[in-house]
C-alpha cells in the first residue's frame, strides 16, 4: 500500500514538473494574456496592446476603397483634377479646356486646388472628406443608408485612382499599393491581399462582345480565345510586373526591411464586377482566372465585387457560381463575397443560399463577410462542410456594421469560431470606413469577448488561409511566430515582476494554460 502511494506521489510530481515546464516556456505567452485580460475593461489600453500585438494579415482589402479620402485629394490637387460640385464627384478636366474655364463649361465643376483653398475651402475640404468616406455620415433623403453612402464613394473618387486608363491606373496603384504597404508596417500587420481590377472597362467590354450569345461557357470560352484572350492576358501580366517594380522603386527597400512598408509581403486579388451584363461577367472571369495563371507570383486569386443585393447579382449569381467553378477550376484560389445581406436588404429566399453555392458550387475557399449564415438552409451542415473544407470566412465588423447595421451580438463571428470554421478579420475598405485593421480586432475583443489567445490565432489564419505558394506560406508563418515571441517577452517585460508571479501561479494550476 505504502509503496502505491509512493507511486502516485512520484507520478503527481512529475506530472507537476511537466506542468511547470510548460508553463515557464510559455511564460511570455501567459503573462501577455493575463495583462490583455487586465486591459479588457481599459479600452485605451486595449486599442494600444493591439495596435502593437501582430496581426499577420489583411485577406479582404480593396486597394482604392482602403485609400483614405485625404490622400486622394492630395493626389487630385496634384493632378490637376476637378470637383464637380453638384455631387462632390473628383473628376478629370474635359479635353479642349481653356485658362479661363479649367474644368470647362459646367458651373459647378471647378479645380480641387480651388476648392479647398481660400475663406471657404476648409468647410469644402471636411465636405469633400465626408462625400469620400464613412465619415460623420447621416442618413438623409438623397442617401438614405450607410450601405448607399459606402458604396457610392467609389464613383466620387474614381478619377483620382487613374479612372480608365491603364498607363495612369497603373501609376496609381503603385503609389496606392506604396501608401498602404506603409500603414500596414506601423499597424504591425506583415501581409495583404490588395483586390483590384486589372482589366479596363472598354478590355472588357470589347472580349464581352466576342461572345454572340450567353451559351455553355465552352462555347463562350472558345469565342474569348478567338478574339485573342491569351494575348490580352500576356501583356497585361508583362505590365504588372513593371507595375511591381515600380512599386518597389517606391518602397526603396533595398537590404533595409526597417524603412516604412517594407517589412510588408503583399499580392493582389484579380476582382470582377458581379454587376454587369453576363457575357461581361463570363469575360471578365476568363481573364482574371487567366491572369492568375499566368502571374501566379503576382496575382493569387479572383474574387466577385459589387453590392451582392444589387438587381444583377441576385438574378444571375446561380449561373455566376457554375461560371466560376468552370473557369477556376481547382488551380485557381477563389475568395468570393457571399452572405453580404441582412433580413429587410433583399427578400427571404435570397438570403438561403449564397453562402453554400459560393462553397459547394463555385469551390470558394474563402468566404468574404458571411454575415447571413444565419439564414442559410441547414446553416449546421454548411458550417460542418465549411470546417471540413477548411474554407475561411473573412469577417469585417465595421464594414457590416455601417453597411448592414449589423453589430455587437447581432453578428454571427462567435457562431463561426464555436462551429470550427477558421475566422480571420478584416478591413474590406479601411479608407472608406476609417479605420485600420487593429480596429477590428479591438472590435472583436471589445464586442465578442476574444481573448488574446484567440486574436492571436486568427491572426495565424491570415497567413495559414492566404493563397500564397506552400514556401513563401511557411516563411511568413515562421516570421509572425518569431514576431509574436519579441511582442510578448516585451509585453511580459514591462510588468511589474508580481503580476507575472500571480499569472504564472493561476496558469500553473488553471486546465487552460
Amino acid at each position: 500500500m505504502r509503496r502505491i502511494l509512493w507511486i502516485i506521489l512520484l507520478l503527481a510530481a512529475i506530472g507537476l514538473l511537466a506542468r511547470v515546464v510548460v508553463v515557464m516556456r510559455n511564460s511570455p505567452e501567459i503573462a501577455t494574456a493575463a495583462y490583455f485580460e487586465r486591459a479588457r475593461e481599459d479600452h485605451s489600453r486595449m486599442r494600444a496592446l493591439l495596435r502593437r500585438m501582430p496581426k499577420g494579415g489583411d485577406l479582404h482589402t480593396h486597394l482604392s476603397g482602403a485609400v483614405y479620402a485625404e490622400r486622394f485629394v492630395a493626389w487630385a490637387i496634384r493632378d490637376g483634377l476637378c470637383l464637380r460640385r453638384s455631387d462632390m464627384t473628383l473628376v478629370a478636366p474635359p479635353a479642349g479646356t481653356s485658362q479661363d474655364q479649367p474644368c470647362g463649361a459646367d458651373p459647378s465643376a471647378i479645380p480641387v486646388s480651388e476648392a479647398v483653398s481660400g475663406r471657404n475651402g476648409q468647410t469644402n475640404y471636411d465636405l469633400l472628406i465626408n462625400a469620400l468616406s464613412m465619415r460623420w455620415f447621416l442618413p438623409s433623403r438623397e442617401v438614405p443608408s450607410g450601405h448607399d453612402q459606402f458604396f457610392g464613394t467609389f464613383a466620387k473618387f474614381n478619377a483620382a485612382t487613374g479612372g480608365d486608363h491603364w498607363d495612369q491606373t497603373a501609376q496609381s496603384m503603385a503609389e496606392m499599393t506604396v501608401d498602404q504597404l506603409r500603414q500596414y508596417d506601423a499597424e504591425a500587420v506583415q501581409y495583404v491581399e490588395f483586390m483590384a481590377t486589372f482589366f479596363e472597362g472598354d478590355q472588357r467590354q470589347r472580349m464581352a462582345q466576342a461572345i454572340p450569345e450567353v451559351a455553355e461557357p465552352t462555347v463562350m470560352m472558345e469565342a474569348l480565345e478567338r478574339q485573342g484572350l491569351a494575348e490580352l492576358v500576356t501583356a497585361r501580366a508583362e505590365q504588372l510586373s513593371a507595375m511591381v517594380k515600380r512599386i518597389e522603386s517606391l518602397r526603396d527597400c533595398g537590404s533595409d526591411k526597417r524603412k516604412a512598408g517594407c517589412g510588408v509581403t503583399f499580392r493582389f486579388i484579380a476582382q470582377i464586377n458581379r454587376n454587369s451584363a453576363p457575357a461581361e461577367v463570363f469575360a471578365q472571369t476568363a481573364l482574371a482566372a487567366a491572369l492568375v495563371r499566368k502571374a501566379p507570383h503576382i496575382v493569387v486569386g479572383i474574387n466577385y465585387v459589387g453590392p451582392e443585393d444589387y438587381r444583377i447579382s441576385l438574378r444571375d449569381y446561380r449561373t455566376h457560381m457554375s461560371w466560376i467553378r468552370y473557369l477556376a477550376r481547382d488551380d485557381v484560389p477563389v475568395a468570393l463575397h457571399a452572405g453580404e445581406l441582412w433580413m429587410g436588404l433583399v427578400p427571404p429566399p435570397d438570403l438561403e443560399f449564397h453562402i453554400r453555392d459560393a462553397v459547394e458550387t463555385a469551390g470558394a475557399r474563402r468566404i468574404g463577410h458571411g454575415t447571413a449564415v444565419v439564414f442559410e438552409r441547414d446553416m449546421d451542415s454548411l458550417l460542418a462542410e465549411m470546417r471540413r473544407r477548411g474554407v475561411t470566412i473573412e469577417i469585417a465588423l465595421t464594414s457590416s456594421d455601417v453597411i448592414l447595421g449589423v453589430r455587437g451580438k447581432e453578428h454571427p463571428i462567435s457562431i463561426y469560431l464555436a462551429s470550427g470554421v477558421p475566422v480571420v478579420l478584416a478591413t474590406d475598405d479601411a479608407g472608406v470606413s476609417r479605420i485600420d485593421l487593429g480596429n477590428e480586432y479591438y472590435r472583436a475583443a471589445r464586442d465578442h469577448g476574444l481573448g488574446y489567445r484567440q486574436l492571436k490565432a486568427i491572426a495565424r489564419n491570415a497567413i495559414a488561409h492566404s493563397f500564397l505558394a506552400g514556401d513563401e506560406k511557411q516563411k511568413e508563418l515562421d516570421r509572425l511566430d518569431s514576431s509574436f515571441a519579441a511582442f510578448e517577452q516585451t509585453v511580459s517585460s514591462e510588468q511589474p515582476a508580481f503580476a507575472r508571479l500571480r499569472a504564472l501561479g493561476r496558469a500553473l494550476f488553471s486546465t487552460g494554460a
